[in-house]
């Protein structure tokens, strides 16, 4: 199964694929989101507890995210399906005896589609930013950006940057120090790919103190990166 927590990606490398605001315009009210997070904080430790129900909860949650994908091509209409609710599972094989709650399964098929979803707008928002660089005649362009510098290090801020070329990528994140009170300057190698738009990160560059090493090595980093 995913992991849990369907809401919008948190800042730092691991979520470097994030857009720089909430895939389709805010159409999952947040309230959503929670609701998502909490039916599947519920739904897999319930089934990882009982062997007799896992592989069933599995098949049905699988069952209903292909169907999802074959219905549910953006946001607004994910949220008009949420809004059934467990009537999402209803006609699913053994939903009647599967003796788990049909709203939970059906909240956590919408959550792994909504996360499916946000990725897809995450690539589709960095291609299109390479295309304008390169009709610009830009070598280098931010393809994403999550926060605010100004605001960072007390809210979390990332951005991303990459060659037009060729998709090389450096992955900039401002975070607080273990002391909340200083700003720790993190870069990390990426690659965008040119045809799909997903996003791999690699390896660290490196994380600085002082504001004047870190731009120093990111002006060095930017045609570095392999």
């Amino acid at each position: 199964m995913a992991d849990p927590g369907s809401g919008p990606p948190s800042s730092g490398p691991a979520s470097a694929g994030a857009p720089s605001s909430e895939p389709g315009g805010g159409e999952i009210p947040r309230a959503v989101l929670r609701s998502w997070d909490e039916a599947e904080a519920r739904l897999f430790p319930m089934v990882m507890a009982r062997p007799d129900i896992y592989q069933q909860s599995v098949s049905m949650i699988q069952e209903l995210l292909r169907r999802l994908r074959e219905t549910i091509p953006d946001l607004p209409s994910l949220l008009a399906a949420h809004q059934r609710g467990g009537d999402l599972v209803a006609d699913l094989p053994d939903a009647a005896g599967a003796g788990i709650r049909p709203d939970l399964v059906a909240a956590a098929a919408c959550a792994m589609r909504y996360r499916e979803l946000v990725a897809s707008l995450a690539a589709e928002g960095r291609l299109a930013a390479l295309a304008r660089a390169r009709d610009q005649d830009q070598s280098w362009a931010v393809v994403a950006e999550t926060g605010s510098e100004d605001r960072a290090p007390f809210v979390p801020y990332q951005r991303i940057e990459a060659e037009a070329g060729t998709g090389r990528a450096v992955i900039i994140s401002i975070e607080p120090d273990e002391t909340l009170s200083r700003a720790v300057y993190r870069l990390d190698q990426g690659q965008i790919d040119l045809a799909t738009g997903a996003l791999r990160i690699g390896e660290a560059i490196g994380s600085y103190l002082d504001r004047d090493a870190f731009a120093a090595a990111l002006r060095e980093a930017r045609p570095k990166v392999d």
